[in-house]
């Protein structure tokens, strides 16, 4: 399974846009998962709590991501995405393989949404970005499956490989907070040249795996590090959590 096609740095104007690609998205966090679509061979069984419409389940798996309340003030909504099964499984190496694996997962659909700090806001934290993601699976089984995917993954990956423009690449794993069914938190940090002007600057990017009964999410966040940073970081991984939980009821 791809994990992170995302946990790159976009240089430039941009800064870390994470590949929080299949670790979160097709490994069942979100970012290129979207709307409800048949899956090969039969179609797709509606969630509980969800008419199995696809506008039901798309509102429900809004509701389950980070909402622009649940940032400090000055930041604004980026992206926010819906993708099929198939649009995950298109990004794969082998993508028959992937989509027979989300299939066997039972995963319905899949939701990311991105924000960032308004250029002219005073951000205390020092974030450049944040992507918040989530799917939904028929069952607690099959996102379990997919978690454990997800965090063999993102501990298998060759981090440096990945994030070519960064030097001094450090990656730990941070302790879990009692949120969710299961979870995982790790930082890679390092120094890397971001912004227009490409400057050379140390940056921290967090993300945290979540799995809470059938519902699987992430969060990222890019910063410049410091306590303002992991102290957010901490509260949007508590709010995310609370989120998938609200939205599965």
């Amino acid at each position: 399974m791809g994990m992170m096609n995302r946990v790159g740095l976009l240089v430039g104007t941009a800064l870390l846009s994470v590949v929080l690609a299949a670790v979160a998205v097709a490994c069942g966090g979100g970012g290129d998962e979207g709307t409800v679509s048949p899956s090969p061979g039969g179609t797709v069984s509606p969630s509980p709590g969800a008419t199995g419409t696809p506008s039901a389940v798309e509102e429900q798996l809004k509701r389950m991501v980070l909402q622009l309340s649940d940032l400090p003030a000055g930041f604004s909504t980026e992206e926010g995405t819906f993708s099929t099964n198939e649009d995950v499984a298109s990004a794969a190496a082998d993508p028959q393989a992937e989509l027979a694996t989300l299939t066997e997962w039972g995963r319905i659909s899949g939701h990311n949404a991105i924000f960032s700090p308004d250029p002219n806001a005073t951000n205390q934290a020092g974030v450049f970005i944040v992507e918040s993601t989530v799917s939904l699976y028929d069952n607690d089984t099959g996102a379990a499956a997919s978690f454990a995917d997800a965090v063999d993954t993102a501990r298998t990956t060759d981090w440096q490989a990945t994030i070519t423009q960064a030097s001094g690449l450090k990656v730990e794993e941070l302790p879990s907070l009692d949120v969710a069914d299961e979870m995982l938190w790790f930082r890679i940090s390092g120094t890397a040249p971001i912004g227009e002007a490409g400057t050379e600057q140390a940056f921290v990017e967090d993300m945290a795996l979540l799995r809470v009964g059938r519902g699987r999410g992430s969060v990222a966040m890019a910063s410049a590090g410091g306590d303002a940073a992991n102290q957010l970081m901490e509260s949007l991984i508590r709010i995310q959590a609370a989120n998938i939980e609200a939205g599965l009821r």
